[in-house]
């Protein structure tokens, strides 16, 4: 029989252990380069993230993008492999 396998949920936990390994090498580094504890370098980690998602926040917010596909287009694409 077939199994419908949702293959978002694969992805988004290898890009969540992508993203785990990328912090943490990031959080070394800026300890390293700096000098700074854990604390530290996370304290100062966090601040350039939260400065840069404020920006990504305002761009964003101006822009408006349409959905690639109408609901009832999606449903129909769907409904060919069900």
């Amino acid at each position: 029989m077939f199994t419908k396998i949702n293959p978002t949920t694969d992805s988004q936990l290898s890009n969540e252990g992508v993203a785990n390994l990328m912090v943490n090498d990031a959080l070394k580094n800026i300890s390293k380069l700096t000098g700074l504890n854990q604390q530290q370098a996370f304290a100062l980690f966090l601040s350039q993230v939260s400065r840069q998602s404020n920006q990504v926040s305002l761009e964003s917010t101006s822009k408006v993008h349409s959905p690639l596909l109408e609901g009832d287009e999606s449903q129909f694409i769907a409904s060919l492999f069900n």
